[in-house]
């Protein structure tokens, strides 16, 4: 059986009340492997991208796609973002979490 990670390094509480009551429930909350081996992480705090934010992000995608992975951590991050910028394990970390973010819903065929 697997220990549980208590090795969190996470975001003050005010802070995370301040957030939630501007942001509500588009705030998430991401765990960050802060080494190789993921035994320590840091929490930051998020916000669902927007419509605009994909559009942007999709823009430069295939042609760019550093810079698109660079427009989702600097509109998303609400927290630690310059922390992540200068960290690569953690950036992609970052992408990946909030690539997932992207609200999708699969929408259904109705009969005529």
């Amino acid at each position: 059986m697997k220990k549980e990670n208590t090795n969190i390094e996470t975001v003050a509480e005010d802070v995370k009340t301040a957030l939630k009551s501007e942001y509500g429930d588009k705030l998430k909350s991401l765990l960050l492997p802060k080494d190789d081996l993921c035994e320590q992480h840091k929490e930051v705090l998020a916000v669902v991208p927007s419509r605009s934010i994909v559009s942007q992000y999709l823009r430069f995608a295939k042609e760019n796609p550093n810079k698109a992975q660079e427009i989702l951590i600097k509109n998303c991050l609400l927290t630690s973002k310059e922390e992540v910028l200068a960290d690569d394990g953690m950036f992609y970390a970052a992408v990946g979490l909030l690539a997932e973010l992207i609200p999708v819903r699969e929408g259904k065929f109705g009969r005529l």
